[in-house]
């Protein structure tokens, strides 16, 4: 009879005598946190709390920026811009009419204050103000023969020369810098404007300006203007931007009272709302998806185990792992980006999965009457090694993702890297403890007299869907065929090149939105633009003059706008002095004598010109509107290093062909022996597509080597490992197969599918194999006690992609997407594909073996 407090192990569940080395460690660690549950727990309750309060300051840092190597040039000359300029954001302030058309002066009669009092918070926190271009159409007007290039100053004075030799009408050429060149054949644009039917140079300016109604850029409804502030700072930085949103609010606050009785209403669109809009729907994403994972992944636990001292001590432990996970980030990254924001979900949908297996033999020792310490060893050390090989591999397909020069990969492998291993480690550390304390609470669970032991109710379907082995493999295998037909086929354009299908969704923000493409029709004009940062004004006119011969190839022409340079607003005093000379030409051209030989009908429009002309002087920056100039001055207040090229309104830069093609035309610019780039939130862009061309096939290579060799160095049989990872391959082929068939692009968020599901699914085959290594060999009975724990493990690991659906990023929905349905996949080809293998394995090891006994018997 047995004494009093004595231990009792089933004789069938003692370990080998020559327990291996770390089947030994758990055991000792399992009694240990099960003697002294207390002191367990509340040093994990202490780091978890830490970990919590280091967690609680990560920022997220939505910028695609973010996502690239630090040292990439697109990324060092986006950081030189903010110390340079300040950045490229803006905020456009929408003064909008509310009864109609007929109250908008009322809203020019209030854009005036607000601009002046956005423009006096200083330099150090607004670069410009462009509210009204009266006083630009002014510049112009008056200044217009000193923007035309002293070439075609001269090309007019020669053709004065050639018409009074002729005695026929004066002839001048006064037209925009583009056209340097007079036609060969054809109307002459050099001398259009002396037809009376064609408008003069000073009329042409001001068509220019008509469509601004007062000056004001205003809707084409006539219900709203748009004033458009450069902030100094970035919007790439989400603190900043929300100051500066709330400091320009409160301006608009004094003019509560006039804004109110004139029914008028003031709105804030551009880069910084947005990007403040996005920001606050990540950080709601990021709970809502959390809230949803662990919810459902609770439940699901719940109605699994039927218990409820399982799932909440699971529970717990797990999201203790998380949250350790998440302080630990804050020590070695400092931050979070899109993609690594939403990783809390896919640590817990994966990561519970160790948890799950070693609960569910635990649970199975229970029910068969063993007590809690001998359960809970047990259980460790027949689950260990396989969770182990899970959370290692899964490891190791993060780990692949640190190497790559991809910063959003690399965060993810370290943050996902770190998740799994600890959730392995809460598993074995802390569920063990908190079972002894729920048990010393509410006692020992009630065991079921006469239940069989789990899983045998599977035997029978089993047994019927295994009956033919070759045709579950047969199956298999024409359908990965016809996947990879699929995956193949569409491989040529499986990349997703539409990056709209990649832009964050705002959600609940219908009115922003509006007013953002209000906003944009008021301006009229593409706000699509790069800037280069260039060592002087000369070469920021060379930059744009290469630009301008390139925007003339057609491979650029649909492209580029235009290229603009301070000497657009205020031309070089060598320039000036050029242009200057040739302008005195002409006037001297244009004397008495000539214009009494010129027709009455064209006397008047040469005489216009030639006042004109006469009237023009040098001019200086200071002289020029103000808003003009702060377009192109620095925060040290330096003018003319720098030059914007700005796309085409139709240039659609959204497809990744067209933007790729326009950062290839502003990159790579020849300039005083130098060669330049042009830097920009659409250059980052490009950059992200070609960086996943290149990280993407590596980091998948990788990935599925580590994990072959973990798994031929854990089970150290080759056939075994073969067929472990030949399921997991076809599980790959099929999701790749399914994907392509359902239209899923590859992206720089989802192509991290692959790696991943490498490490995760690897863990479903490799728990079965163990199992049916542990049972001898009995696949049936090994898959019925293993098998429901496995499909749970795959149900929360879809759990926690699925919750990725309901994020406003179309990027991080395809990776949900993707991600389920190579859990689906994988799942399958685990639990069916891979024990049909085993099956067919045995059957020809015990024809071989009895082969051999025949022969030996003859």
């Amino acid at each position: 009879m047995q004494a009093r407090g004595e231990l009792h192990v089933d004789e069938s569940l003692r370990p080998e005598r020559r327990r291996r080395r770390g089947s030994r460690l758990i055991a000792r660690v399992t009694t240990l946190t099960i003697a002294h549950p207390f002191i367990t727990v509340t040093i994990a309750a202490l780091v978890a709390a830490v970990s919590i309060w280091l967690a609680s300051g990560l920022e997220i840092r939505s910028s695609f920026q973010e996502l690239l190597p630090s040292d990439l040039p697109s990324v060092r000359l986006i950081q030189e811009m903010v110390k340079r300029v300040g950045g490229d954001g803006t905020v456009f302030v929408n003064v909008e009419a509310l009864d109609g058309p007929q109250d908008l002066p009322k809203a020019e009669a209030l854009a005036p204050k607000l601009a002046s009092e956005f423009l006096a918070m200083g330099p150090d926190q607004i670069r410009a103000v462009d509210w009204n271009v009266k006083r630009i159409a002014a510049w112009y007007e008056e200044h217009w023969p000193i923007f035309v290039p002293a070439e075609d100053l001269r090309r007019a004075r020669d053709a004065i020369r050639q018409e009074i030799s002729k005695a026929n009408p004066l002839v001048v050429q006064l037209d925009d810098e583009d056209e340097q060149q007079a036609k060969p054949t054809g109307e002459d644009p050099a001398t259009a404007w002396l037809d009376p039917n064609k408008p003069l140079p000073r009329e042409q300016v001001q068509q220019r300006f008509a469509r601004y109604v007062d000056g004001f850029y205003v809707h084409p409804d006539h219900r709203s203007l748009t004033i458009v502030v450069r902030p100094t700072g970035t919007s790439l930085g989400v603190k900043e931007a929300r100051a500066l949103i709330n400091r320009m609010q409160k301006l608009v606050d004094q003019h509560a009272s006039e804004i109110q009785a004139n029914h008028l209403r003031v709105a804030f669109a551009g880069s910084f709302p947005l990007f403040v809009a996005e920001y606050e729907a990540i950080i709601n994403d990021v709970k809502d998806t959390a809230l949803l994972c662990v919810s459902l992944v609770l439940l699901s636990i719940l109605l699994f185990f039927r218990d409820v001292r399982s799932t909440l001590c699971l529970g717990v432990a797990v999201l203790t792992a998380v949250a350790v996970t998440f302080g630990l980030t804050r020590l070695v990254i400092g931050y979070l980006n899109t993609q690594t924001a939403f990783l809390g979900a896919i640590v817990l949908g994966n990561g519970i999965n160790y948890g799950l297996i070693y609960l569910a033999r635990v649970h199975q020792l229970r029910q068969g009457g063993v007590a809690l310490l001998p359960a809970c060893v047990q259980g460790a050390t027949s689950t260990a090694e396989a969770t182990l090989l899970a959370s290692a591999a899964t490891s190791v397909s993060f780990a692949t993702l640190i190497i790559a020069a991809n910063r959003g990969f690399r965060h993810f492998g370290i943050i996902g890297g770190m998740g799994m291993l600890l959730c392995w480690l809460g598993t074995f550390l802390l569920v063990p403890a908190l079972l002894a304390i729920y048990e010393r609470v509410r006692g020992a669970p009630r065991q079921k007299a006469g239940v069989a032991e789990e899983g045998r109710t599977l035997l029978p379907s089993l047994r019927r869907l295994f009956a033919r082995p070759t045709i579950v493999a047969a199956v298999f295998g024409v359908a990965t065929v016809v996947a990879l037909g699929a995956f193949l086929r569409d491989l040529p354009n499986a990349m997703e090149r539409n990056l709209e299908n990649l832009s964050n969704e705002i959600k609940g923000n219908a009115r922003l939105l509006r007013d953002h493409d209000r906003a944009g029709t008021s301006l009229g004009t593409s706000t699509a633009s790069v800037l280069a940062l260039l060592d002087s004004w000369p070469e920021a006119d060379e930059f744009c003059d290469v630009i301008r011969k390139r925007a003339q190839r057609p491979e650029y022409a649909k492209l580029i706008d235009s290229c603009n340079t301070m000497s657009m607003v205020v031309p070089r005093p060598e320039q000036q002095k050029e242009r200057l000379a040739a302008v005195r030409d002409l006037v001297s051209e244009l004397n008495g004598r000539v214009l009494a030989r010129v027709p009455a009908d064209r006397r008047g429009r040469i005489e216009q010109v030639r006042a004109q002309l006469a009237t023009q002087t040098p001019v200086t920056v200071q002289q020029a509107p103000p808003n003009l100039i702060d377009k192109f001055r620095e925060r040290d207040g330096t003018v003319g290093k720098l030059a914007q090229v700005v796309a085409r309104s139709d240039a659609k830069l959204e497809l990744g062909p067209n933007l790729e093609a326009f950062v290839k035309a502003v990159r790579d610019v020849p300039v005083n022996g130098r060669r330049v780039d042009a830097t920009g939130e659409n250059v980052i862009f490009a950059d992200l597509l070609t960086d996943i061309d290149t990280e993407g096939p590596r980091t998948t290579l990788l990935s599925f080597t580590g994990v072959f060799l973990l798994v031929i160095i854990f089970f150290r049989h080759v056939r075994t490992s073969v067929e472990v990872l030949g399921s997991l391959t076809v599980g790959i082929a099929l999701m790749s197969g399914v994907a392509a068939l359902l239209h899923l692009k590859i992206n720089f968020f989802n192509f991290i599918v692959y790696p991943i599901t490498f490490g995760i699914a690897v863990d479903y085959g490799a728990n079965v194999a163990a199992r049916v290594r542990e049972r001898g060999g009995r696949v049936l009975d090994a898959l019925a006690e293993v098998g429901p724990a496995v499909a749970l493990c795959s149900w929360t690991s879809i759990i926690g992609y699925g919750s990725l659906l309901i994020s406003l990023n179309r990027a991080l929905r395809s990776f949900g997407q993707y991600a389920m349905i190579g859990e689906v996949t994988t799942i399958l080809t685990a639990l069916v594909l891979l024990p049909a293998l085993l099956i067919i394995a045995r059957r020809q090891s015990a024809a071989r073996a009895s082969n051999l006994a025949a022969g030996d018997a003859l």
